[in-house]
């Protein structure tokens, strides 16, 4: 073939080879096209990762550490990446949680609510008056006793600006909640390279790179967020279902969901690393114990923070 008639790159101009530049890997591809051309192309790249989605998803929630182990041994093109996986569950996945969080009611004085109650009913003023004015007593003591809400590592500029903002949101506590589920997402990405390092030092003597157990972190996270979402679905299902037998369904549904979680970890571990059943349950034990003091400690500081930011 002459030179001439050869395709070259668009970007580097590099003869190619086939339908990708083995210089600058650009695809020969034009997109300047008429809107059929457009419309078919969004529809198979739609339907390409339908397919990778659903490729993904069930091995993940169904064979611990097999996805892992697939993707670490190099078959990546079916499967939706780890990372994009974990990004993408945790968006859809705080956004559940927002959603299904209760309201948090405002408390209502006893007092005023009494009295709300004696107008609304003449007859009994005489009766109530007592218990009235015995609650306005309690009240005024306890008023006379704070909750004492000084943290021991605040500045005493930052514990009188946590009061104020605390005392704040006693008449919205809304406003913390949706900060709260608006930093969580960031605390739990920052929690994956701890997990991860506590996996490499654990199986330190596998001789296995930190990304490999990266890799096991945001499938393992994945998953939790996932279930998770799926759990206080179920709940929040039987909760307002009408059938009776449709809340029990979901009620067994929702423990199942959340006893497969811990044995899905345990699972996980074994398959992946390839150890023991007993020297397996050792270091899960000692993972889900350093790792939900990780968390409680996050979840704490996420908790002041939400309310200082709010």
């Amino acid at each position: 073939m002459d030179v001439t008639e050869q395709k070259t790159c668009d970007n580097c101009h590099t003869v190619l080879h086939g339908a990708f530049c083995h210089q600058c890997g650009q695809e020969k591809k034009s997109y300047i096209r008429n809107v059929s051309g457009v419309i078919t192309e969004f529809f198979g790249e739609f339907s390409n990762w339908d397919t990778r989605v659903w490729q993904t998803l069930i091995p993940l929630w169904f064979r611990p550490g097999f996805l892992s182990r697939r993707y670490v041994a190099g078959h990546r093109v079916p499967y939706v990446p780890p990372l994009r996986l974990y990004l993408f569950t945790s968006i859809i996945t705080f956004l559940i949680f927002a959603q299904l969080v209760p309201e948090v009611p405002v408390t209502v004085n006893p007092a005023t609510e009494q009295l709300e109650n004696a107008a609304s009913q003449p007859s009994t003023l005489s009766q109530v008056m007592a218990d009235i004015k015995r609650d306005i007593e309690q009240e005024k003591q306890q008023q006379q006793k704070p909750f004492d809400s000084s943290i021991g590592f605040l500045s005493d500029t930052a514990q009188a600006e946590f009061d104020k903002k605390l005392e704040a949101l006693t008449s919205n506590p809304k406003l913390a909640v949706n900060k709260f589920f608006s930093l969580a997402p960031q605390m739990m990405f920052i929690l994956l390279p701890l997990f991860a390092l506590l996996l490499k030092l654990l199986y330190i003597r596998s001789d296995r790179y930190y990304m490999e157990h990266l890799i096991v972190a945001l499938h393992s996270h994945s998953f939790i967020l996932q279930m998770s979402a799926l759990y206080l679905g179920l709940n929040a299902l039987s909760a307002v279902a009408s059938w009776p037998w449709l809340a029990d369904v979901c009620g067994f549904l929702a423990s199942v969901t959340l006893i497969w979680i811990p044995v899905y970890l345990f699972l996980c571990q074994k398959f992946y690393y390839q150890q023991g059943w007993l020297k397996t349950a050792l270091k899960f034990w000692l993972t889900s114990s350093l790792y939900n003091v990780l968390f409680i400690t996050a979840i704490m500081g996420l908790i002041i923070l939400s309310i200082l930011w709010s």
